[in-house]
């Protein structure tokens, strides 16, 4: 992973992003690039120009200064651009981040009821982009993790997606501890599963990063993970994602978007 992209609003939230971004574009000999999203609804209609073209000076000025900070402390590359688009928030970040190897996002996780049901709008840009993401919740400083906790079910994530993992914990030098919850015991075939992706993690890996499998029981996965990762002192966990059928909107938990609500500590998406 070399090239980062962290938007932000200037808020308090995104400027932890920030911090935490440049600090692990640091760890991986990366470079960093700033970017504010401004979206506008009239893009036909005639608009005050010096008021527009003051605006858009100001915030290039401040993302100046920041990329300014951020080379003058972490010793990395950073750059920065401002995006003015007729596009949602969501959608414009999401199609910027597919020029970029990982997304880094502060969130607030779920401010009000609506956010809970619906979603945040972290959850909505990892809906819609395909690059790999780390959500730093508010607060959550930086800390290079000696374990990631990777939750994975032998039902829907291919044994590849290792690959996915190993661009980030490889460089990081960062053991992987795999866990699967089920809501019962696991059946002969979900073992036999679980077999072939440590045989193919043997394969996979470089012999330098360790490697630990555990199985827990819940009918409430997030609550589970959450719990797990809570309790163990957990640095940071890992989830796969993908397009959820009807019937899975429908009747089953969507395990991110949960999570990302209520996870004190980042959490590593990647796509399947």
């Amino acid at each position: 992973m070399k090239s980062i992209l962290c938007p932000t609003d200037f808020s308090e939230v995104a400027s932890n992003a920030i911090e935490y971004a440049a600090q692990l574009t640091k760890s991986l000999s990366a470079s960093i690039t700033l970017t504010y999203v401004r979206p506008t609804i009239w893009p036909e209609a005639v608009q005050l120009e010096q008021e527009e073209r003051t605006s858009a000076e100001e915030i290039s000025a401040l993302l100046k200064k920041m990329c300014q900070e951020v080379q003058n402390e972490f010793g990395v590359i950073c750059n920065f651009n401002v995006q003015i688009t007729t596009d949602t928030l969501e959608e414009t970040i999401a199609a910027l981040a597919s020029q970029y190897d990982l997304l880094v996002m502060g969130t607030n996780g779920a401010d009000n009821y609506y956010q809970y049901v619906f979603g945040s709008n972290t959850y909505h840009v990892i809906e819609k982009t395909k690059c790999s993401v780390i959500v730093v919740p508010r607060g959550c400083k930086f800390k290079q993790p000696d374990i990631l906790v990777y939750a994975y079910d032998p039902d829907t994530n291919p044994v590849f997606l290792i690959d996915e993992l190993k661009k980030l914990v490889s460089p990081l030098h960062t053991e992987v501890h795999v866990l699967h919850i089920a809501e019962r015991k696991p059946s002969d075939e979900e073992d036999h599963k679980m077999e072939i992706m440590r045989d193919a993690i043997k394969a996979r890996m470089p012999k330098n990063i360790g490697w630990a499998f555990e199985f827990q029981y819940s009918d409430d996965v997030p609550w589970a993970l959450d719990h797990y990762m809570k309790t163990h002192q957990m640095e940071m966990l890992a989830l796969s994602f993908h397009h959820r059928s009807l019937m899975e909107r429908l009747f089953s938990k969507n395990v991110i978007k949960e999570i990302t609500m209520i996870s004190e500590y980042p959490v590593f998406v990647f796509w399947h």
